[in-house]
């Protein structure tokens, strides 16, 4: 009887909390390497968890496009951890398959030649929450590489 009044408090607990969107607030610390025929584009995402509670983001695909060119899905692998009522950064790890990236390149190229810059822009949902209590977040958010940043593709 107590387990039972204990889930049936934990159910009703949680399902009356409501979860508040995560603010995707911007990136730094742009890195990217490449093995095994994959590419590992890191990054710290700045969030902000208006939460009372921490956030667990859990592994998850998103749309990667760079320079206007579809790079293909590439996928968060980690778990990360989103501190309740706060703003930080957290460090991201996106991976994807190496070919689909030549693709951008000479698009890429041309943008760095003219001096319009490389948007590096992801889009999808993240999904994150507690135990079972899950909720996707979506997020469509464009960076403006440097010339280095893009250069490290290559």
């Amino acid at each position: 009887m107590k387990r039972f009044a204990f889930l049936f408090f934990l159910f009703i607990g949680f399902n009356s909390l409501a979860f508040e969107d995560l603010i995707f607030k911007g990136m730094e610390n742009f890195t990217v390497e490449k093995k095994d025929g994959k590419v590992n584009i890191g990054f710290d995402y700045i969030i902000e968890n208006p939460n009372k509670i921490t956030v667990v983001i859990k592994p998850s695909a998103l749309f990667l496009k760079i320079a206007e060119k579809d790079c293909g899905w590439v996928r968060i692998e980690d778990k990360i951890k989103i501190k309740k009522k706060s703003e930080a950064a957290y460090p991201f790890v996106l991976v994807g398959d190496a070919s689909n990236f030549v693709k951008s390149s000479f698009a890429s190229i041309w943008n760095l030649i003219t001096g319009e810059g490389i948007a590096f822009n992801i889009a999808g949902d993240i999904k994150a929450g507690i135990i079972i209590f899950k909720k996707k977040w979506k997020v469509d958010y464009t960076y403006n590489m440097t010339n280095d940043e893009f250069m490290s593709f290559f």
